[in-house]
């Protein structure tokens, strides 16, 4: 716990110095993070020689070189709040700790309105106390400058049935983090099978950046080949048909949960939902989150894949109960 408490603790000390551009004492500092001023000392020399950061000495006075940020940047307070709503969701999307991410919204803590720059902060304090993964870290700085540098990156990733991990030499083309599965993902072109191929990144085994080239082609638009995705993942489009109770269609309503959707009302009031989505896999969560509020009318593939499942279900607790009351 101390080590990422300390972590935050530079990322605030950071902070505090980009707003205090003629420089702040370290007793200054000590009073402001509240911590003693021979932490102070160890954490600006961490800073310097660890952590590479830039730092000024004039008197007692320690300051940021100007250069380590960008140039200022003048936000509206409604574009800072979406700023700072943008960190929520990166906060939520995954469960790994990045420090490239903490890094990246510490420096753009610093631009936004007091309020607004401290809660960012804070978001930023709590990703630190997230276990700290060095092997997740570096498969995203590899396949960050593989996709950045046109460099294949190879790969060892599990086969579908995870009975075996085989290489596989990839082009990244793009990265995309799904809020549903908390998970990071690559779409890449696999070089061998000259296909492209959707990777979770936290699914990868092994990998290694290599020296051959590759360019992503100009014609390569992530929304048109995401376009049907009810996620991240690309198949055959399959028209999807539900029916919602009338007690959620208000809750229905308030979303548009797919490009695709047709909302169709109904006499009763319930509601008929249609989509052409990239297959079954992604959609049936959200399905079940419905409970018994919505009826799969096609495919009869999922039709008939949730009502086995809710056979299962209802034959669990049925079990429990009887089991309870033959005690």
């Amino acid at each position: 716990m101390g080590k990422y408490d300390r972590t935050a603790r530079l990322l605030q000390i950071e902070h505090l110095l980009h707003q205090h551009p003629a420089g702040l004492a370290p007793d200054q500092l000590a009073r402001m993070c509240g911590v003693s001023k021979r932490t102070i000392y160890r954490d600006l020399a961490a800073m310097q020689h660890v952590m590479n950061v830039p730092l000024w000495q004039e008197g007692p006075r320690y300051g940021l070189d100007k250069s380590y940020f960008l140039p200022p940047v003048k936000l509206s307070l409604f574009e800072a709040t979406f700023l700072f709503l943008s960190s929520r969701l990166a906060y939520r999307y995954s469960d790994e700790r990045d420090k490239h991410l903490e890094s990246a919204w510490s420096k753009l803590a610093a631009i936004l309105p007091g309020p607004l720059g401290r809660q960012v902060q804070a978001t930023v304090a709590a990703m630190s106390h997230r276990p700290a993964s060095d092997d997740y870290s570096r498969k995203v700085e590899i396949l960050v400058t593989s996709w950045a540098e046109g460099r294949r990156a190879r790969i060892w990733y599990p086969s579908s049935e995870a009975r075996r991990v085989r290489p596989r030499l990839i082009e990244p083309y793009f990265l995309e983090p799904s809020g549903m599965s908390h998970s990071l993902y690559v779409i890449a072109r696999d070089a061998e099978a000259e296909a492209m191929r959707t990777f979770k990144v936290e699914r990868i085994r092994g990998i290694e950046l290599t020296d051959e080239h590759f360019e992503v082609p100009e014609s390569f638009d992530p929304e048109d080949y995401l376009g049907a995705s009810w996620t991240v993942w690309r198949e055959e489009p399959v028209g999807v048909t539900l029916r919602f109770d009338r007690e959620v269609v208000g809750k229905v309503l308030e979303a548009t949960w797919h490009p695709s959707q047709q909302i169709d009302h109904q006499p009763d009031g319930s509601l008929v939902w249609r989509g052409r989505v990239s297959g079954i896999v992604e959609i049936t969560p959200w399905i079940r989150s419905w409970g018994p509020d919505v009826e799969v009318l096609e495919p009869a593939e999922l039709r008939e894949r949730l009502r086995e499942e809710s056979l299962r279900l209802a034959r669990t607790y049925a079990g429990r109960e009887l089991a309870a009351a033959s005690r």
